[in-house]
C-alpha cells in the first residue's frame, strides 16, 4: 500500500469551503431536528418511564421506516448527484420523478405493515411483568395510530429535499426543517402538557405534533420547488421527456434495489440488536432510548459529513473528474473521522449529566451514562465506516455497499450481540461495547475497498444531453 502523507489528507481554503456548503445546511438540519427530538424525548420523558419506553419501541419502527425510505431514494440520487453533475437536465428530472414515485409506493407499503402487524412488531420489544408490559403496550399503540398519518408527508418531503441538495440547493430543506421543528416543538409543549387550553395528551400529543411538522416540511419542500420552477430544473416542465427510456429505467433499478434492500435490512438489523440487548429488561428500552438521542443529536455533524461525500464524490465523476474525485474523498474522510474524535470527546462529558433531565430511576440514569460512554469511544470507527459506505455508493457500486454494510450487521454484529446476551454473564454495557466493537472489521474491509479504487466509477456522461443546467 503507497505510504500515505498527512498533507494528503489536508486540502486548502477552498477545498473545505465547498465541502462546507454541501455539508453545513444537512448538518444544521440534522442537528435542529434532533434537537427537538431530543427536547420531544425529554418532554415525553417527564410523564414517566413506562410512556418513554412505548414511543422507544414506536420510534423503532419508525428507525426503519425512516431508513427505507432514505434506501429507496438513495439509488436514484445517485443518479441525481451524476447527471447535475453532468449538466444533463433530462435524465435528471427522469431520475427524480423515479425517485418520488418509488418513495411513494414504498411508504404504502410500510404503512399497511404497520397497520396489519404493529401490536406483534410492538411486542417483540416488550418484556417485564404482565402490569407494566401492558402500560407500554397501551402507550405504544396509541403513539403509533396517529404516526402513522405523517408516514406520506414525510416520504414525498424526504424525495424533494434529497433532490434538493443533489442540486446544490441544499439551503430550502434547511429551512423546511427548521419551520418543522419550531413547530414540533411548540406543539409539543402544548399537546403533550395541556398548555393554552388545550387537553393535556401525553405520547399522543407528541405524535400529533410531530404529524403536524412532517406536513409542514413536505409543504416547504414541494410548494418552493414548483414556485422556484427558474432555479429548481426537476420542476421546470417536469414531466418533460416521460416516459423514462426503458435502458434507464432497468439501470437505474438495477443500482437502487440493493440500496434500498440495504436500508431495510440495516435497519431491521438495528432495531434486531435493540431487542437483543432489551431482553435484559424494560429499563435497558428506556436506557437505550436516552442514550440514542443524545447519540443522534451529536453524530449528526459528522454523518452529515458522510452525505457530502456521496453528493460532492458523485457530481465530480458524473463530471468525468476521477483523480479530482478520489482526492477529494481522501480528505473528506478524513476530516469526517476528526470532526467524530472531537464529537465523541464531548458526548462522553455530557454522559453522566445528560440522563439527569429525564423523570426517571437511577438505575436507568447510570445505565444510559455508561451507553453513552461507550458510543463516544466507538463513534470515530462508526464514522470512518459510513465514509467508505458513501464512497461506494458515490460510484453506483451499490451491490458492494449491500454486502459491506446490511450483510455485515447480520453477518457479523448480530449474532455476536445475541451470543453476548443469551450465552454470556456479561451485564448489557459490556454486551453492547463488544458487539459494537466489531464495527472495527467494517473499517478494515472498506479502507481496503477505498484504496483499491473499485468505486471510481461514472454513471453519466461528462458531456450534457442537449440541455445544460442553468
Amino acid at each position: 500500500m503507497a505510504r500515505l502523507h498527512v498533507n494528503s489528507l489536508i486540502g486548502d481554503r477552498r477545498f473545505y469551503r465547498r465541502a462546507m456548503s454541501v455539508a453545513l445546511p444537512i448538518m444544521l438540519q440534522n442537528v435542529v431536528t434532533n434537537f427537538v427530538s431530543l427536547l420531544d424525548n425529554i418532554m415525553v420523558g417527564q410523564t414517566g418511564t413506562a410512556s418513554m419506553s412505548g414511543v422507544a419501541v414506536v420510534g423503532q419502527l419508525f428507525f426503519i421506516f425512516n431508513l427505507v425510505i432514505f434506501g429507496t431514494v438513495s439509488g436514484p440520487g445517485i443518479f441525481c448527484a451524476q447527471y447535475w453533475g453532468a449538466g444533463q437536465e433530462r435524465s435528471f428530472k427522469a431520475a427524480f420523478r423515479y425517485k418520488l414515485a418509488t418513495a411513494v409506493l414504498m411508504c404504502l407499503g410500510c404503512m399497511a405493515v404497520f397497520v396489519l402487524f404493529g401490536e406483534k412488531l410492538i411486542g417483540l420489544y416488550i418484556t417485564g411483568g404482565e402490569e407494566e408490559a401492558a402500560q407500554v403496550m397501551g402507550y405504544a399503540k396509541g403513539y403509533l395510530a396517529i404516526m402513522l398519518w405523517g408516514m406520506l408527508p414525510f416520504a414525498v418531503a424526504t424525495a424533494y429535499a434529497t433532490t434538493l441538495r443533489e442540486a446544490d440547493r441544499a439551503l430550502v430543506p434547511m429551512i423546511a426543517s427548521w419551520l418543522a421543528v419550531l413547530v414540533n416543538l411548540g406543539l409539543n409543549w402544548v399537546l403533550i402538557f395541556g398548555k393554552l387550553g388545550m387537553p393535556a395528551m401525553g405520547v399522543r400529543g407528541a405524535a400529533l405534533a410531530t404529524v403536524i411538522a412532517r406536513f409542514a416540511e413536505a409543504a416547504v419542500n414541494v410548494l418552493w420547488s414548483h414556485r422556484h420552477r427558474d432555479k429548481v430544473l426537476f420542476t421546470r416542465r417536469m414531466l418533460e421527456g416521460a416516459p423514462m427510456d426503458r435502458a434507464m429505467f432497468w439501470d437505474i433499478t438495477r443500482r437502487s434495489l440493493p440500496l434500498t434492500a440495504n436500508e431495510a435490512l440495516w435497519c431491521v438489523g438495528t432495531a434486531t440488536l435493540t431487542q437483543i440487548y432489551s431482553t435484559r429488561g424494560i429499563t435497558v428500552m428506556a436506557a437505550l432510548n436516552i442514550a440514542y438521542v443524545l447519540f443522534d443529536l451529536f453524530t449528526a455533524v459528522a454523518f452529515s459529513l458522510g452525505s457530502a461525500i456521496g453528493i460532492i464524490v458523485g457530481q465530480e465523476l458524473g463530471a468525468g473528474l476521477t483523480e479530482k474525485a478520489v482526492d477529494t474523498d481522501r480528505k473528506l474522510l478524513a476530516l469526517e473521522v476528526a470532526a467524530a474524535a472531537v464529537i465523541g470527546l464531548v458526548m462522553a462529558g455530557l454522559s453522566w449529566l445528560f440522563p439527569r433531565f429525564y423523570n426517571t430511576t437511577d438505575q436507568v440514569r447510570s445505565l444510559a451514562a455508561s451507553v453513552i460512554c461507550v458510543m463516544a469511544a466507538i463513534l470515530p470507527f462508526e464514522c470512518l465506516a459510513n465514509g467508505c459506505y458513501f464512497t461506494m455508493r458515490s460510484g453506483g457500486k451499490t451491490m458492494v455497499t449491500f454486502l459491506f454494510d446490511s450483510c455485515f450487521t447480520w453477518a457479523v454484529n448480530v449474532p455476536a450481540a445475541w451470543l453476548l446476551a443469551h450465552r454470556t454473564a456479561l451485564g448489557v454495557v459490556a454486551v453492547y461495547a463488544l458487539s459494537t466493537a466489531t464495527v472495527l472489521i467494517k473499517d478494515i474491509v472498506g479502507l481496503t475497498l477505498v484504496h483499491k479504487r473499485y468505486w471510481v466509477n461514472t454513471l453519466a456522461g461528462a458531456k450534457p444531453d442537449g440541455e445544460r443546467r442553468s
